[in-house]
């Protein structure tokens, strides 16, 4: 269409020419015939001049639109076949610098493209690759950008496409009320919900995304299960400190008033009480070693003196260690040991108290003429100690947390302790690149058991 619009202007303006230049020889007497007479008797000679006219202005319009459909082509293609320009650039007319300038301007707009583009690879493995979730909802409440771990936050399927609306992507009402919140009062709001069934604990924080995309809202979502478990340990560790204080400390004033209102002056009470102090202090003093002790494990300042030693070396040590307080305690108790078992890289005092603490509780909660039996065999590249005994066993609902600080089952809270021992057992297991691990049925049991790596 281009090109046949540009060949009637020109053939017009040829056909112009001519009839101008006839025009003006008629007039000029430059020939004896008349303007309408000549074209009555060159009558042939018109046809050719009108078809050679047609013909050179085919010519002329095919040399100037050929570069010019080229360079269109050229701009229009995309990912097929360009055409070659680089043949009109040494051309010193407007076409040789009409090529040179799309040739300059397409090579840096490819360049601003693949940056571009790049970018937002970067932007896009970034977003998918971050542990917050990330959520940016439009004006009208239309989901437009979700992350992988917004998805894993809210259990959405992972093949989720976006532009589908908030209340139905994130089905999660507070969220919804979080983002018109934010919408209304057009400022940053920061809200912590629950998510079901897994109870993970998000802290949500919605953003708007002004000036540069108006009604925008980013909605921020961190994990924060794990500080907030953290904060349920510290609340349970102060709380569980301050009982275990008290206890003693109430005692003590006690026996002190006691003895301020006369009792010094009974020997044999002064003497009791004194007993009685006594027993108090040690439990403190038994509470703030094991504090002590805990912390600096917990720490990594604890160093390990590791060396190889048999299995039934460490075994045979910490039950002769507590045979004499099993007999006191009417239980049979009892050890053994696979013969040959390959030796251990351990600390074998930290291993030694490990067992020693098993094997006391394990006397501590079996009733007079019971068992506890303590064994070791190998299993795969490991050793596994356990301690058993036929005690008054642990509820299915305290053996998740048995191994917490300060921990203790409703039905071992009239024994004396401090809670301390078996997370300091677990403590100085996983120092050693092991497991600790329990089994139990009340009331006819319980198995404990930790596993050490065999010396490599």
């Amino acid at each position: 269409m281009l090109m046949l619009s540009l060949f009637w202007q020109i053939y017009l303006s040829f056909l112009f020419l001519t009839f101008l230049i006839v025009f003006f020889f008629s007039r000029n007497a430059l020939t004896n015939l008349p303007f309408l007479e000549l074209f009555r008797t060159a009558y042939a000679q018109w046809i050719f001049l009108l078809l050679a006219e047609a013909a050179l202005s085919f010519f002329v319009s095919w040399v100037i639109q050929k570069p010019l459909k080229q360079i269109r082509q050229f701009l229009l293609s995309k990912n097929g076949k360009k055409p070659d320009l680089e043949k009109y650039m040494n051309r010193s007319d407007e076409i040789g610098a009409l090529t040179s300038t799309v040739l300059k301007t397409f090579a840096s707009s490819d360049a601003a493209i693949a940056d571009l583009t790049s970018q937002q690879r970067y932007l896009a493995s970034i977003l998918e690759n971050l542990n917050d979730g990330i959520c940016i909802v439009d004006q009208h409440g239309i989901v437009r950008i979700l992350n992988q771990a917004a998805k894993r936050m809210f259990n959405i399927p992972e093949n989720a496409i976006s532009g589908q609306p908030l209340i139905e992507t994130i089905r999660h009402y507070r969220v919804q009320e979080l983002w018109q919140t934010c919408q209304e009062k057009n400022t940053q709001q920061t809200m912590q919900i629950e998510t079901s069934p897994e109870r993970n604990y998000l802290q949500c924080i919605a953003t708007p995304l002004e000036p540069a995309t108006e009604g925008n809202i980013l909605i921020l979502f961190q994990d924060i299960t794990r500080l907030h478990q953290l904060e349920i340990v510290r609340r349970d560790f102060v709380s569980n400190v301050s009982h275990e204080l008290r206890t003693p400390l109430t005692s003590l004033k006690l026996i002190t008033e006691t003895l301020s209102d006369g009792a010094m002056e009974d020997p044999p009470a002064q003497k009791r009480f004194l007993a009685q102090m006594e027993k108090e202090i040690d439990n403190l003093t038994q509470l703030v070693q094991e504090l002590l002790e805990l912390s600096r494990i917990e720490s990594g300042l604890v160093p390990l003196q590791k060396k190889s030693i048999a299995p039934s070396i460490l075994l045979a040590d910490a039950a002769n260690r507590m045979q004499v307080q099993a007999e006191r305690a009417g239980l049979e108790f009892t050890y053994d040991c696979v013969p040959n078992l390959p030796e251990v890289l351990i600390d074998q005092e930290r291993l030694e108290q490990v067992l020693i603490n098993l094997i006391h509780n394990a006397i501590k909660f079996t009733p007079p003429g019971g068992k506890v039996h303590i064994s070791a065999a190998q299993k795969g590249d490991r050793i596994i100690f356990s301690v058993q005994d036929t005690g008054i066993g642990i509820h299915p609902k305290d053996i998740d947390r048995i191994f917490e600080r300060f921990y203790k089952t409703d039905r071992s809270r009239s024994q004396s302790g401090t809670g301390l021992g078996l997370s300091i057992a677990r403590h100085l297991v996983e120092a050693h690149e092991g497991k600790i691990w329990v089994e139990s049925t009340v009331n006819k049991g319980s198995i404990f058991s930790f596993s050490i790596p065999i010396r490599q």
